[in-house]
């Protein structure tokens, strides 16, 4: 089955030089263990092109993606979830926080047409789905979306791949068998479902392996890491294509 598609690729490209300076005015410089160029920018571009009044931010860490979101729709309310808030450096004052789970937390009183899942919790996706599809929720962002032989949580990209799994915590490595009524809900519940192409593509990927498409199918980089005037142009993203990790657009029926 072919799911349906949001975002232009000449949307994206026209929207890099306004990123760029965005991100080179980032108020966190170093977000080790967070989001870097290859996240920040399809996360920035899809909230500054769909505005959602309200953004539920699952997983926030350090906080530059609530900065991002920030900067990319100003009215946007943003409800930050993050169960170690020690690590935030940046705390807005127009968001709110909570330790509370997304799944645990009454959202009856939002517009679920106009709210917008952003998930950077590294959670089993599927009881995310699940339950974003109980509550009626319409729209979502998964950042997490690793391979199916590749990351630390069950993730979109693990249901289609249709195939046994791995999960990877502190480098052990244990397979899972393939889930088909996984797959069956997935595609009765989702209308659109689009990776967001990486800005740079390298050779290999962040675990030294040939970064084919047999291996690892991904939408083609935006730009040609290959071509010496990208790369001048954009050196940040260029040294940060490695973090890439195949995020994503859903939209539920």
């Amino acid at each position: 089955m072919e799911f349906a598609h949001k975002f232009s690729r000449e949307d994206m490209l026209s929207s890099l030089d306004e990123f760029y300076h965005l991100y080179s005015n980032r108020p966190i410089k170093e977000n080790f263990g967070g989001m870097k160029s290859p996240h920040m920018f399809p996360a920035w571009f899809i909230i500054k092109k769909t505005k959602p009044k309200y953004i539920i931010e699952s997983g926030v860490f350090q906080g530059l993606g609530t900065w991002f979101f920030e900067q990319a729709s100003p009215e946007s309310k943003i409800i930050c979830i993050e169960p170690e808030q020690r690590h935030i450096i940046y705390r807005s004052d127009k968001a709110s926080y909570q330790t509370k789970d997304l799944l645990l937390t009454d959202w009856s009183h939002l517009p679920k047409e106009d709210t917008f899942l952003f998930l950077d919790d590294h959670q089993n996706f599927f009881e995310r789905l699940k339950g974003a599809v109980s509550m009626g929720f319409k729209k979502m962002i998964v950042e997490d979306n690793y391979p199916a032989e590749q990351g630390d949580c069950y993730s979109p990209k693990k249901i289609l791949a249709n195939t046994d799994y791995v999960i990877d915590q502190g480098g052990k490595r244990s397979w899972f068998p393939n889930k088909k009524d996984d797959l069956s809900f997935f595609h009765e519940n989702v209308s659109v479902y689009q990776e967001m192409p990486p800005i740079f593509k390298g050779l290999h990927t962040r675990w030294g392996d040939p970064w084919t498409d047999s291996n690892y199918p991904t939408p083609p980089p935006l730009l040609n890491a290959y071509e010496i005037l990208d790369v001048e142009k954009y050196p940040t993203f260029a040294r940060e294509y490695l973090d890439y990790t195949w995020i994503c657009y859903i939209e539920l029926n």
